[in-house]
C-alpha cells in the first residue's frame, strides 16, 4: 500500500483517489463529431441534485503503479469546472470535479483490456462514488491526449443525493511531477542543502538548531509552551536519511525530488522550497 502523502498543513493529505473497484465496462466506438473537443476541454451534462455542474476542463495523467498489478499501466482522468495547472492535477480536492481511474489490465480476461477502475464525483466538499460503472468511449488515444466520452446510463443515487454525467472530453496527458523552471545542480544546490539541514535539525529535537534555520518571526514561535510537542509532530511528518534525487527552480520557488525513510520504511516524494530573504524553507511536501 502507498504511504499517505503529507502537505505542509497539519492535515495529512489523503491518497490521490479513494479507489472503488467496480465491474469494469469499456466501449470502443468510431470517432463521432459530437466528441470533437478543443484540447483541455470537456462538454456535456453533469448534475448534482438537479443542479448543473459547470464541468468544462479535462486532463489525464499516468499513475506510477497499477491497482490490480503494479505493472498495469494506469491513468487518472480529471474533469473540472476550472482550469488546473498540470502540477496540481493530482490534488483530490478540486470542487466540483469528476475523476475516473483507468487501467490496462488482464484482471478480467485472458487478454489485457482498458478498464474503468474507479469513479469519484467531488461536489460541495464531499465525494460520491459507487453505483453503476460509467461507460468509457475512447475515439483517440496517443502519447499526447485522450479523446472520448464518459457517461452514466441514468441518474445515480448516493444516500440522499442524486447525480448524473455525460461528458465528452479532449484530455491532454500532463505530468503532475514535471520540473519547474531551470534544473538545479546535483544535490539540489542551495535549496537542497537547506532541506537537508532542516530535516536533520527537526529530528535532532534541538530547538536552537531549528531557530538558526528560520526567520525571526518563526523563531519566536519556538518560545511557545507547546513548541516541543509541535516539534514531535513535525518529526513524524519529516523523512530521515534524505537524498536529493533532482530539483528545479523558478524565481523564489524550488522543487526537490527526494528519497528517504519514514518509520524505517523507504519513501520518495517531492518538496517545495520557498526563498524568504537569504533562507530557503520547506513550504509543502508529498511523500509516498
Amino acid at each position: 500500500m502507498p504511504r499517505p502523502r503529507f502537505l505542509s498543513s497539519p492535515l495529512a493529505r489523503c491518497p490521490r483517489l479513494v479507489l472503488l473497484a467496480l465491474v469494469p465496462l469499456l466501449l470502443f466506438v468510431a470517432a463521432a463529431p459530437a466528441l470533437a473537443q478543443e484540447p483541455g476541454t470537456a462538454k456535456g451534462t453533469a448534475t448534482f441534485n438537479g443542479n448543473d455542474l459547470a464541468i468544462a476542463y479535462a486532463a489525464i495523467y499516468a499513475e506510477e503503479k497499477g491497482f490490480y498489478d503494479e505493472n498495469d499501466p494506469t491513468w487518472t482522468l480529471v474533469l473540472t469546472a476550472e482550469p488546473v495547472a498540470p502540477r496540481e492535477i493530482d490534488d483530490p480536492f478540486h470542487d466540483p470535479s469528476l475523476t475516473i481511474g483507468i487501467t490496462w489490465t488482464s484482471e478480467f480476461g485472458d487478454e489485457p483490456a482498458l478498464e474503468v477502475l474507479s469513479n469519484t464525483l467531488r461536489v460541495d466538499s464531499g465525494s460520491l462514488s459507487g453505483g453503476t460503472t460509467p461507460t468509457l468511449e475512447i475515439t483517440s488515444r496517443d502519447g499526447d491526449a485522450w479523446i472520448g466520452r464518459i457517461h452514466l446510463p441514468e441518474e445515480q443515487e448516493f444516500f440522499d443525493d442524486r447525480y448524473f454525467y455525460d461528458l465528452a472530453f479532449h484530455a491532454p496527458l500532463v505530468d503532475p511531477s514535471a520540473p519547474i523552471g531551470d534544473p538545479l545542480p546535483e544535490g539540489g544546490g542551495a535549496p537542497g542543502e537547506s532541506y537537508l539541514r532542516w530535516t536533520q535539525a527537526i529530528h535532532s529535537g534541538d530547538l536552537e538548531r531549528i531557530r538558526a534555520l528560520v526567520p525571526a518571526e518563526m523563531a519566536a514561535m519556538l518560545d511557545e509552551p507547546d513548541a516541543a510537542e509541535s516539534l514531535e509532530l513535525m518529526a513524524l511528518m519529516t523523512p530521515q536519511d534524505v537524498e536529493i534525487v533532482s530539483g528545479s527552480i523558478s524565481g523564489d520557488e524550488a522543487v526537490l525530488r527526494i528519497v528517504g525513510t519514514m518509520e524505517g520504511e523507504p519513501v520518495k516524494g517531492e518538496v517545495t522550497m520557498t526563498r524568504q530573504g537569504d533562507l530557503w524553507l520547506p513550504t509543502s511536501s508529498s511523500m509516498e
